[in-house]
């Protein structure tokens, strides 16, 4: 027990005299967390500004502008003429991200009985502008719709309430469950400041061992554990897991709730499947320390390994969508399986039983990660006696 205290306070000394290590235990956690949640503050976009490119100019098509104007998420900044040409609108004009195109004879046409478009020009350049635009333009023209049809159905003679049943048989009622405000900051923060937390934890154990190469102390560390692999490989890893969990918790118990992202009712007990995927990292990272004597290549590849988690674990695009190498690859990065345990963990509060396939993986990267780490230090230490 004394041999592993004496490591354990010797490894974070070690850590005290590497100013790179406490950019990633102090720095990162602290400000970048903070700074990524004033990025998203907002949660959502407010407002979108648009065009309007009129043809008709008709009463009904200022009634359509009208509506357009009173869409809370919509600000109409710009009234173009004919003579605009829509494709330099967009250049000329950058604060615009769309353009609403009422056609010439648009309410003549409709009048006639003819099926008329309300043309939606979008800069979907950034995809949330584009659908946004498109959400808005939908529901304001539905019901503009269901008022004319409701118009001509009572001109001929059809009773108010019969007529209403007829233009909307159907009403569709949706319900957005575990972020119902379509809140950014609710949906990204949280995959940004866990997929750091991965890693941080990641790189930070990289450097462990073969920095010991590198400055000569192995002997002393093996001297200190007494002779005993596993000493040094545990004493490696509570280090760095109990520095990833420090980590983490400031992340759930400070950072999320002074950003003001809600926390589940699981979110305590979640707390010791975090500490399975701290751990599972800070194992990786040992295992990338001991395989690469040279400090340059072993971060170049915990960086490789690490950089595509965030887009690799479906968090910005579904897993299932993907080729069937990056759906394969996915499975290969810690991060997949805790997102998905994060998701049905927190976000949906389900209980433990359907967060086993996660628990099991993870715990197989640290089987792996502990087996290789065992064989790369034996290597290494019959080269020493060699």
């Amino acid at each position: 027990m004394k041999n592993i205290k004496n490591i354990f306070i010797r490894e974070i000394l070690r850590l005290r005299s590497r100013s790179s290590a406490w950019v990633l235990i102090i720095f990162i956690p602290v400000v970048i967390f903070l700074y990524l949640g004033a990025i998203y503050q907002e949660g959502a976009v407010q407002v979108v500004k648009v065009g309007v490119l009129d043809h008709d100019k008709s009463p009904f098509s200022q009634q359509i502008i009208d509506n357009i104007q009173a869409s809370p998420k919509i600000e109409i900044t710009n009234l173009f003429t004919s003579e605009d040409k829509l494709e330099d609108i967009f250049t000329a004009h950058p604060e615009v991200k769309g353009i609403y195109y009422i056609p010439e004879n648009f309410s003549k046409n409709i009048m006639l009985g003819k099926q008329q478009q309300l043309i939606v020009y979008t800069n979907s350049s950034n995809i949330i502008y584009g659908n946004l635009l498109y959400k808005e333009a939908a529901t304001f023209i539905n019901t503009l719709s269901a008022k004319i049809t409701l118009s001509s159905l009572t001109l001929k003679g059809v009773p108010y309430e019969k007529a209403i049943k007829m233009v909307m048989p159907v009403k569709t009622q949706t319900r957005a469950l575990f972020n119902p405000y379509y809140n950014y900051l609710y949906y990204l923060v949280p995959g940004l400041t866990t997929v750091l937390l991965q890693m941080i934890v990641f790189f930070l154990a990289t450097r462990s061992i073969n920095s010991e190469f590198k400055s000569n102390s192995f002997e002393e560390l093996w001297e200190l554990s007494g002779g005993s692999i596993l000493k040094i490989l545990f004493v490696k890893l509570l280090t760095y897991t109990v520095i990833g969990m420090i980590i983490a918790m400031l992340i759930f118990a400070i950072i999320h709730p002074l950003l003001g992202i809600p926390s589940g009712t699981n979110t305590l007990s979640f707390m010791w499947i975090i500490l399975i995927f701290v751990m599972c990292n800070a194992a990786l990272g040992l295992m990338i320390s001991i395989l690469f004597k040279d400090q340059a290549i072993a971060m170049d590849v915990a960086f490789v390994y690490n950089s595509p988690a965030f887009v690799f674990s479906g968090f910005t695009f579904p897993i299932i969508a993907m080729p069937a190498f990056n759906s394969w690859y996915a499975n290969l990065i810690p991060y997949t399986h805790f997102l998905k345990a994060y998701i049905k963990g927190i976000e949906m509060s389900i209980s433990f039983d359907f967060l086993i396939p996660q628990i099991i993986a993870l715990l197989l990267f640290i089987l792996f990660a502990y087996v290789v780490s065992v064989f790369g230090l034996m290597f290494h230490l019959k080269k020493i006696e060699a």
